[in-house]
């Protein structure tokens, strides 16, 4: 039986400037564990009226402006997440969309929730935060845009709203469909609200005059868009004169070309944040009552290992490496401006949207609430897990041995320490170990037998390992005429 607590209403004080940290200093913790600043004890949790899960496809951590990057794509979340803990080494458990999104929804990871596939359907015994929230009391909005997030999939599950669109629903078209969808509603009512912006998925088709601003000089190929018309899909989304072969696997374009699609894909980052200013800025209630978490489903390869424009073959950092923030309302008790260095993972966002609901769900999941670090009494780190998804070009993909879900990549990072599996390799190639610190590119591999981290990154990946359970659904015929349509399958 499902145990739940009924939200009251919150109340939002005035008059605290962003950023600052309200009646205790954060604990912002290193890749040991090790707080870099002490801070005060818990205060009691008490449930948000309205919390809003925001999350962009195929966005990589390292694209943000506010993490770096050299060009302003995120102008507007920058100064939203100048106010937020920001989580700085946050992983996605699988670059796939609909297993992340399930995973970030129940808390599990894939192996466990069992949607590993495009035609899974999320199983009705998962615990399923959307439909917890519901029961208590919550309005229950889903606005995502992703071709394969229809409700086929269950991922619907406890949403009184589940509006859905595909790929040729852009990030203005999105923020129109979220902001109708809240005008149907009583803005006095405790809301939980999810968004799914799909733009930076290729093809990278910003606004002209966005493509432009990012890479002033170019005049070559590919000068405004890369790929097929916008909200195209498979291999119809890359560039007919490439296909996805000549685009992904076998990329041959001269370097100032791979720049400038770089370019496109930063400027498709920037369009969407232009539409979540759109979409904040006209939110009712206001923001100022809003909980946010900020988040991505997975990354995007950009050429790094030889692998371009696509992710999910693969469990290099690029696919990974996800921005998270969690954003609460200013005047807060628990509002905190601040980065974490520990790895999360997404698996962690359900636990957390959990305890700012004021819902309870089961001790049994892989993730855990992140709200004690905006506390001051951050938890120990812990490592994180990740698998490789499903293959739809397996004679391209290198590595890789056996194309059944136990032949997936598995990684397990543990601070600095990342290990890569790869199930059906030679004994003494199954095992890549790579230093992040020394090596955050993930470019020369350190395993021995006899490393000194390798056996226990083993002993933590063989005790995460439950691939006993067989994957939830099989392709009807419907599901492979439209896979094969799409490029997915060649078979």
């Amino acid at each position: 039986m499902r145990r739940w607590t009924r939200p009251r209403a919150w109340g939002i004080a005035a008059g605290v400037a962003a950023g600052v940290a309200v009646g205790v200093t954060i604990a912002v913790l290193g890749v040991n564990g090790t707080p870099r600043s002490g801070g005060a004890g818990a205060e009691p949790s008490t449930p948000r009226s309205h919390v809003l899960l925001l999350t962009v496809d195929t966005l990589r951590a390292d694209t943000l402006s506010f993490a770096g990057y050299d060009l302003p794509t995120t102008p507007f979340v920058d100064s939203l997440l100048a106010r937020s803990l920001y989580f700085e080494r946050a992983l996605a458990p699988v670059p796939r969309t609909t297993a992340s999104l399930a995973s970030t929804l129940s808390g599990l990871y894939p192996q466990r929730h069992e949607v590993r596939r495009l035609w899974d359907r999320l199983p009705t015994e998962v615990e399923w935060l959307p439909e917890l929230a519901r029961e208590a009391g919550y309005r229950t909005i889903a606005v995502v845009s992703n071709h394969i997030l229809t409700r086929e999939r269950g991922l619907d599950r406890g949403f009184e709203v589940y509006d859905f669109g595909d790929d040729a629903r852009d990030a203005p078209a999105t923020t129109a469909a979220a902001l109708a969808a809240l005008r149907e509603i009583d803005p006095n009512e405790p809301t939980f609200l999810w968004i799914h912006f799909i733009d930076p998925h290729v093809p990278y088709s910003p606004p002209a005059q966005t493509a432009r601003a990012f890479d002033p000089e170019y005049e070559g190929p590919y000068a405004r868009n890369f790929g097929g018309a916008p909200g195209s899909i498979g291999r119809e989304a890359y560039p007919a004169d490439l296909g996805k072969e000549g685009a992904v696997f076998r990329n041959a374009l001269p370097a100032r070309v791979n720049e400038h699609v770089r370019r496109l894909y930063a400027a498709e980052v920037r369009a969407t944040d232009d539409s979540i200013r759109t979409l904040l800025e006209a939110i009712e209630p206001p923001l100022d009552e809003w909980t946010v978490i900020y988040a991505s489903d997975h990354g995007e390869d950009l050429g790094e290992h030889g692998y371009y424009y696509d992710h999910g073959d693969y469990v290099w950092n690029p696919g990974l490496h996800v921005p998270l923030a969690l954003v609460m309302p200013e005047g807060d008790p628990l509002a905190r401006a601040g980065r974490v260095a520990d790895w999360v993972s997404l698996v962690d966002v359900m636990p957390t949207l959990a305890e700012l609901l004021g819902v309870e769900v089961s001790d049994d999941l892989d993730g855990r609430s992140l709200l004690p670090y905006l506390r001051g009494a951050a938890p120990a780190a812990r490592p994180v897990f990740a698998e490789s998804g499903q293959s739809f070009h397996p004679a391209l993909v290198s590595g890789r041995v056996n194309f059944g879900v136990a032949g997936r990549l598995r990684t397990v990072i543990d601070g600095r320490w990342k290990l890569v599996w790869t199930p059906g390799r030679a004994p003494g190639r199954e095992f890549a170990l790579y230093d992040l610190e020394g090596d955050p590119g993930e470019q020369h591999d350190v395993y021995t037998p006899d490393h000194p981290e390798a056996a226990r990154l083993r002993e933590l990946l063989r005790g995460w390992l439950r691939d006993g359970a067989p994957p939830s659904g099989t392709p009807s015929d419907a599901d492979r005429r439209a896979l094969r349509a799409l490029g997915y399958v060649e078979d």
